[in-house]
């Protein structure tokens, strides 16, 4: 909650668009602001399903697939770590779906809806830049691309750089920091409590570099690996040359580089489980995207033909090995955290809790 509420109270500050407007409404129509940032939550998951359902809902599942969707990366990890549930990326997740679907549809709306909803992702979170370049990935790669249509891509991103200088540009004062707790009658926590350090990236990358040792870096090490050398197998064999472009296994290449920045992001932040989190969601997305353009014939791809055939062979190794990798474990939010254990009895033993006691 804390980092919905970092509003503009003290003056601009990175992240503050969203408070700012649940700060308003709270003060027009004297509502208690959690409950605003509560009800914003369920209808921005809300919308994301839907979304999300609508744009999968005319895919074929194959065994590969499932392993996908069902992955402790991806959809079910809000429900096994709460602490990730409704946070400021699943806006950008709904901007991303809505972007490819203005791809496959070749619709010329496209450079004003970048030029408007980016910018406005980035004053309320501006983590997107680590995660951009996949819009640019899947634009490379649209059907019949020209360069007229390259060159109105890129003026479409003034308007973000424009919101990113202002952002790198901002600081927060002692004094601001107090304007903005005081201004909804709480002691400051969470991310809120960033905001009184004058160079925020050199806390969080101070606090990353105090606290990260072997252990820790091996096991994320591993997570990163388990979460996209899949997808590496998969974009290896898109062989579409670019008509402007021509670089042979260009989405290869791109998709490794996408890859180096999620990980650069983990030097910077500690949250190392949220953003292994969201490039998978980018990474499933765009690939369902090159499905979609027809740019995969599954009858020859190497991890659909490994899934497929064990699938035929022996289903009850591959159910079991499903079962195992879904629900016996779940990756934590931050850094410092373990690898849990059977998350969703966890989940059901909490709710009882919650209920009776």
């Amino acid at each position: 909650t804390s980092e919905w509420l970092i509003n503009y109270q003290g003056g601009f500050v990175r992240r503050g668009l969203s408070g700012e407007l649940f700060f308003q409404i709270n003060k027009i129509f004297e509502v208690n602001i959690r409950y605003i940032v509560f009800y914003f939550n369920l209808i921005i998951l809300a919308t994301f399903y839907i979304i999300f359902f609508n744009f999968m809902k005319n895919i074929k599942i194959n065994e590969l697939l499932v392993f996908f969707l069902y992955s402790p990366f991806f959809l079910v990890y809000p429900s096994a770590e709460p602490e990730v549930i409704a946070r400021k990326e699943f806006l950008l997740f709904i901007i991303y779906i809505i972007y490819i679907n203005l791809l496959i549809n070749n619709s010329n709306k496209i450079y004003i809806y970048l030029s408007t909803f980016l910018p406005l992702m980035n004053l309320i979170w501006d983590g997107i830049i680590f995660y951009i370049i996949f819009f640019f990935i899947t634009f490379l790669f649209k059907k019949d691309l020209k360069k007229k249509e390259l060159i109105y891509f890129f003026l479409s991103f003034i308007p973000y750089i424009i919101s990113l200088y202002f952002v790198v540009k901002s600081s927060s004062l002692p004094e601001s920091y107090e304007l903005i707790c005081s201004s909804f009658k709480e002691k400051c926590w969470g991310a809120l409590l960033v905001l009184q350090v004058d160079v925020p990236i050199k806390f969080v990358i101070n606090y990353v570099y105090e606290n990260i040792n072997f252990y820790i870096f091996l096991r994320y090490i591993f997570l990163f690996s388990l979460a996209f050398i899949p997808f590496l197998f998969f974009f290896y064999e898109i062989k579409r040359k670019n008509q402007i472009i021509k670089i042979k296994n260009l989405m290869f290449w791109l998709y490794c580089l996408s890859l180096l920045i999620i990980f650069f992001f983990h030097i910077i932040a500690n949250d190392w489980g949220r953003w292994i989190n969201i490039g998978f969601f980018f990474s499933f997305t765009t690939m369902i995207y090159f499905i979609k353009m027809n740019y995969v014939n599954f009858e020859s791809n190497f991890l659909y033909l490994k899934f497929n055939n064990l699938f035929i062979k022996n289903q009850k190794v591959y159910y079991f090995i499903f079962f195992i990798y879904v629900f016996t474990w779940n990756m934590k939010a931050t850094m410092s955290d373990d690898i849990g254990s059977l998350p969703y009895y966890r989940i059901i033993v909490k709710f009882i809790k919650y209920l009776f006691v």
